[in-house]
């Protein structure tokens, strides 16, 4: 009889085999491509255990670790991602346990809302997440744009200002504070805040060891101005091709008034996911990037 329980820092090498056999059967299926996925850095488990621990939840059948599951609290709204179950494992109802688990964590830690981001081109998690309730919010653009050389010198982000990060996040929806996943990355040594009049950004310059590729995770702005905004996203830019990216990718939801911006800069569609909510997370403002992709 499996059972789920709070994933511990002795799993996390069960945990990487188990994301890496999950995504590359995926990959296989989509593609016919028998290639091996990245495995998911230790460093990223034991940041999640350590910043929300009852938010990171397993699977565990005789033994065996078959199916991971991630929540992360933002204030009134959480978000779940990545869930994983094993491919030996789908379809027996061990998701919706792990998912029922990570809801309740969220629930209790005061979320009135819960969103997640799933491939819109994958009809299996689709209906599974319609079964347990969750609807359409809107979708989201995988945008990526190919990095100038850097110039010789090299600014520093500034390091999380977590007051900023919640006043700026309280114009976008009075409940909503992101704060604890800059804090996260920051301690890890993974991330960079950015900083600037009304806007604060952060930034991933290595998410996937030696692929080249940096990440833009949250932009956030105080809505009075996207000049600010904007002008982050280049100073991210530069810091990226500074640690030796050469490309930046984010993930935009479709109604961010950013999104066309960004399409005019330079930055391209490789791909379009959908953000499933249950609940409601009403914004005063869309000039911002918010991603809930695990």
């Amino acid at each position: 009889m499996s059972l789920v329980r709070p994933l511990r820092a002795e799993d996390v090498p069960a945990a990487q085999a188990l994301m890496a056999d999950t995504w590359s059967c995926l990959l296989r299926a989509r593609t016919g491509l028998n290639v091996q996925y990245p495995v998911r850095p230790a460093s990223w488990y034991l940041a999640r255990l350590r910043h929300e621990p009852l938010g990171c939840l397993c699977v565990e059948d005789e033994g065996e670790i078959i199916g991971t599951g991630f929540a992360l609290s933002s204030g009134n709204v959480g978000w779940i991602g990545p869930m994983e179950v094993g491919p030996r494992h789908q379809g027996k109802g061990h998701g919706t346990r792990l998912l029922g688990a990570l809801e309740a964590h969220l629930v209790g830690s005061g979320c009135g809302a819960i969103g997640l981001e799933t491939m819109k081109d994958v009809p299996r998690n689709l209906d599974f997440y319609a079964r347990n309730g969750y609807v359409k919010e809107q979708e989201t653009l995988y945008l990526e744009k190919g990095l100038l050389k850097p110039s010789p010198t090299r600014s520093k982000g500034e390091g999380a200002d977590l007051e900023e990060v919640r006043r700026l996040a309280a114009t976008i929806n009075p409940g909503f504070d992101p704060s604890s996943e800059f804090q996260m990355h920051e301690e890890m040594g993974d991330g960079r805040t950015l900083l600037a009049k009304g806007a604060a950004a952060l930034l991933l310059p290595d998410p996937i060891p030696g692929s080249g590729k940096a990440y833009l995770r949250t932009m956030l702005t105080d809505g009075s101005s996207l000049d600010e905004g904007i002008g982050l996203i280049q100073r991210a830019e530069g810091e990226a091709a500074q640690a030796g990216a050469r490309t930046m990718f984010t993930i935009v939801p479709e109604r961010s008034e950013v999104l066309p911006l960004l399409m005019r800069s330079g930055y391209r569609p490789k791909g379009t996911d959908v953000r499933l909510m249950k609940g409601e997370f009403p914004r005063r403002h869309e000039r911002h990037i918010i991603s809930w992709s695990g």
